[in-house]
C-alpha cells in the first residue's frame, strides 16, 4: 500500500482574511484540502508566558515572533499524532503548479522534515546525498538557515521539537533549525515560496502582503543584563563555524533550486477569486451578528 499523502493545515490569524483568501483560492486551484488553523494571537499571550519565553534565544523575542512560534508548536503537537505526519504552511506561501505533486512525496525519503519552500537564502547541503523522485529530488540538509512557510514534518520529528519546547523558545525557524536542527531535507525543486519573495523576483503573485516578523533587529549591547543572549548567540556562531569547515570535504553551501516557469504557469492568482472569497467571509460574519 502507498503512503497516504499528508493532512495540510495554514496558520491564519483571524483578523487576516486576505490571507485566508490566498491560501483557499490557491487550494481550490489545485484540487488540494487544506485546513485552517487560527493563530496565536500576540496580544493574547499573557504577560508571565511572554516574560518567560521570549527571553530563551539569542535575543528578546517580540511578541509576533512567540506567537507564531507557539502556533507551530500547536501543529506540532497535531504532527505527532498522525503516522503520515503533517504539512504546515504560512499564510502568505504561494504554491507553484506541482505542490500537489509534492505533497503526496515529501515523506518518502526517511526524513523528520522536509522543507518545501525556497526562502532565498543559501544553506549547508551534504554533497552527493540525494534522492531523486520523479520530477524532484530531496537533497539532504546539514543546516538550514531561515524559513519556515511550508514544510512536512513527521512524527519523529514533531516529538524531538516538542521535546525540545519543554526548555526553549525561540522564532519558528530558528527553533526548528539552529535549536532543535531535525534530520531535515530539502525538497528540490522548491515547490513554494513566499509573497513577498516572488514579488521581489518580479513575479505578479496577485496581492501583496507586510510582516512584522522579518523586520531587522538591533544588536544587543555588551552589558550584564544579555551576557546569556550573547553566550547562545556566540554557541550558535560556533555551530556554523564547525558547519562551514565542511565546506572542504562534504558540504555545498548554495540556494535550494527553484523552477520559475512552474510558479509563472499559475500567477497571478485570480483577483476575483480572491474577492468572491472574501465577499463569503463577509457575508458569513452577517450571519452570525
Amino acid at each position: 500500500m502507498g503512503r497516504a499523502t499528508p493532512e495540510i493545515w495554514f496558520i491564519n490569524l483571524q483578523r487576516a482574511r486576505e490571507r485566508r483568501a490566498l491560501m483557499e483560492v490557491q487550494a481550490a486551484s489545485h484540487g488540494i484540502a487544506l485546513n485552517r488553523f487560527a493563530a496565536v494571537e500576540a496580544a493574547g499571550i499573557d504577560a508571565a508566558a511572554f516574560r518567560r519565553l521570549s527571553r530563551q534565544w539569542e535575543r528578546p523575542m517580540t511578541r509576533p515572533e512567540l506567537a507564531a512560534f507557539l502556533s507551530h508548536r500547536a501543529l506540532w503537537e497535531k504532527a505527532a499524532e498522525r503516522p503520515e505526519g503533517l504539512i504546515v504552511l504560512e499564510d502568505d506561501t504561494v504554491f507553484s503548479a506541482h505542490f500537489a505533486e509534492a505533497a503526496g512525496k515529501a515523506a518518502a525519503g526517511g526524513a523528520e522534515l522536509v522543507n518545501l519552500e525556497s526562502f532565498g537564502r543559501r544553506k549547508f547541503f551534504r554533497r552527493g546525498r540525494i534522492q531523486t523522485m520523479g520530477r524532484f529530488r530531496l537533497a539532504e540538509l546539514l543546516r538550514d538557515k531561515a524559513g519556515a512557510g511550508a514544510y512536512w514534518l513527521s512524527p519523529r520529528g514533531a516529538r524531538l521539537l516538542l521535546d525540545r519546547a519543554e526548555s526553549h523558545a525561540a522564532p519558528a525557524d530558528a527553533f526548528i533549525f539552529g535549536v532543535c536542527r531535525p534530520k531535515s531535507a530539502q525538497l528540490e525543486p522548491a515547490v513554494t515560496m513566499q509573497v513577498h519573495l516572488l514579488a521581489a523576483r518580479g513575479f505578479d503573485v496577485g496581492l501583496t502582503t507586510e510582516t512584522s516578523i522579518q523586520l531587522p533587529r538591533q544588536h544587543l549591547p555588551l552589558a550584564p543584563g544579555n551576557l546569556g543572549y550573547i553566550a547562545r548567540r556566540l554557541g550558535t556562531q560556533m555551530r556554523l563555524g564547525l558547519v562551514q569547515m565542511r565546506r572542504l570535504a562534504d558540504a555545498e553551501f548554495r540556494p535550494a533550486l527553484v523552477d520559475e516557469e512552474a510558479f509563472r504557469a499559475v500567477l497571478p492568482i485570480s483577483r476575483k477569486a480572491l474577492d468572491a472569497r472574501l465577499a463569503a467571509y463577509a457575508a458569513e460574519d452577517q450571519s452570525v451578528s
